[in-house]
């Protein structure tokens, strides 16, 4: 049931992420966010799926980190990444809002992906999981540092780190014991 959590909280982003993208193809956005707030309908899916995803996230992490493993800073980092990122799926990513969500948005990643490292470096994860994982994480961490650098165009690299970050982090949960 650990692996339902991480999956739908993960599958529900993307679906989502990609269909805001889809849906306002063409219109000159450069981000997921911008996407979402081309109308109040929108930014309505976009808010809500967050909460499901990360509702699902931490008893995701509550059970895997938590209950199964009794690692508590991972958990304390998925805590951050969920409230930071209710800020920046409540908050517009345009007008008055804008620099508060982006600074959310980016606490929540660096939140979600420290707990992601650290799981890798504190878990006792067999192989070929924990290699398979590094194949999957250094990507994510690649691109997330790299629309830091080329802020044109972030959306292709944000519709790919996401379900990059899930499987790698199913690799870590199917390879611990």
């Amino acid at each position: 049931m650990t692996y339902f959590y991480l999956l739908a909280g993960g599958g529900i982003a993307t679906v989502v992420h990609f269909y805001l993208v889809w849906l306002h193809r063409g219109k000159g956005k450069i981000s997921i966010s911008e996407h979402a707030v081309v109308d109040k309908k929108t930014h309505r899916l976009y808010f809500l799926s967050h909460v499901a995803c990360e509702i699902l996230i931490l008893t995701f992490s509550y059970r895997f980190f938590v209950v199964q493993h009794n690692l508590l800073l991972p958990h304390y980092l998925n805590i951050c990444f969920a409230f930071f990122d209710f800020i920046q799926a409540a908050l517009p990513s345009k007008g008055k809002t804008e620099k508060i969500h982006y600074a959310s948005a980016y606490i929540s990643w660096v939140s979600y992906i420290a707990s992601g490292i650290l799981a890798f470096v504190l878990l006792d994860v067999a192989q070929p999981y924990k290699t398979l994982s590094l194949l999957f994480l250094v990507p994510a961490v690649g691109m997330f540092l790299y629309i830091h650098v080329r802020r044109t165009r972030l959306y292709p690299y944000q519709l790919a780190i996401v379900p990059l970050f899930v499987v790698f982090m199913l690799l870590l949960v199917v390879g611990s014991p």
